[in-house]
């Protein structure tokens, strides 16, 4: 879904998508599955720039990084953008060095070659971006009761190798 930021008037145009629309009907589904969810994007001019602020609402199946049982892990996403039409500027290197930020307040700053703007690229991108890198269980005590218990056993002393040696008597 391609948009024209320069067909955007001063007031913004809010977007709006859930699991029945029509323009994002299947392109969640490698991130969510099936899941219902919602999305909200107002898409604005800011002076030589554009902002795009919305959320992201959903859920999707996850593994728990701690006990490996299956969950649903809630997506809440916030997306804040500036995003910039210029040309592409030359580098001096061969590698791009990117300073990210650690304060996640803020906005992002995406530069674009041209106007149009492929929406659901950047919703999926927003989406990805959103899900939880390591998913646990909710209730916290649920989780280390699914837990298998550690098998504690005596590690053995000194090097194995020696083992062999320890039966042997010497003559003198």
């Amino acid at each position: 879904m391609i948009i024209d930021l320069l067909s955007i008037d001063e007031e913004g145009k809010t977007f709006s998508f859930n699991e029945s629309s029509d323009e994002v009907e299947s392109l969640f589904t490698d991130l969510i599955g099936k899941n219902p969810f919602t999305i909200e994007v107002l898409v604005k001019p800011l002076g030589n720039s554009y902002q795009i602020q919305g959320r992201i609402q959903s859920h999707y199946g996850d593994v728990c990084s701690r006990c490996g049982y299956d969950i649903e892990v809630p997506l809440n996403g916030r997306m804040n953008e500036i995003v910039v039409i210029e040309k592409e500027r030359p580098r001096n290197t061969q590698v791009s060095q990117s300073q990210r930020s650690l304060d996640e307040s803020g906005p992002d700053v995406t530069y674009l070659k041209s106007p149009e703007f492929d929406l659901a690229e950047f919703l999926h991108e927003m989406m990805a971006a959103s899900q939880n890198r390591y998913p646990r269980c909710v209730d916290e005590a649920q989780c280390e009761a699914q837990q298998a218990p550690v098998q504690e056993s005596q590690a053995p002393s000194g090097h194995p190798g020696f083992a062999a040696l320890k039966n042997i008597k010497l003559k003198h």
